[in-house]
């Protein structure tokens, strides 16, 4: 019993070791807002990966691999 007990935490920890710290959610583009995407090589952001844009009607445009370190911003769009 402790010994399953045991493997069980040992592969837990196993799995949260394995799983980098830059897989990280991707926060969602809310209605009404231009958003914008960053990736970094690195926690410092010194290396640029790339990135994915969402404009205010829907168009995304995006360059290079979106993976490493993530950087989200947004502003609200300007609605009539």
């Amino acid at each position: 019993m402790i010994r399953r007990l045991l493997v069980a935490v040992v592969a837990a920890l196993g799995v949260a070791v394995l799983v980098p710290a830059s897989a990280q959610a991707i926060p969602v583009c809310r209605s009404g807002y231009a958003c914008l995407y960053q990736w970094y090589a690195d926690l410092a952001h010194t290396r640029f990966n790339g990135y994915r844009s969402v404009d205010c009607d829907g168009t995304v445009d995006s360059s290079g691999v979106q993976r490493g370190y993530m950087e989200f911003s947004q502003s609200r769009c300007n609605t009539p």
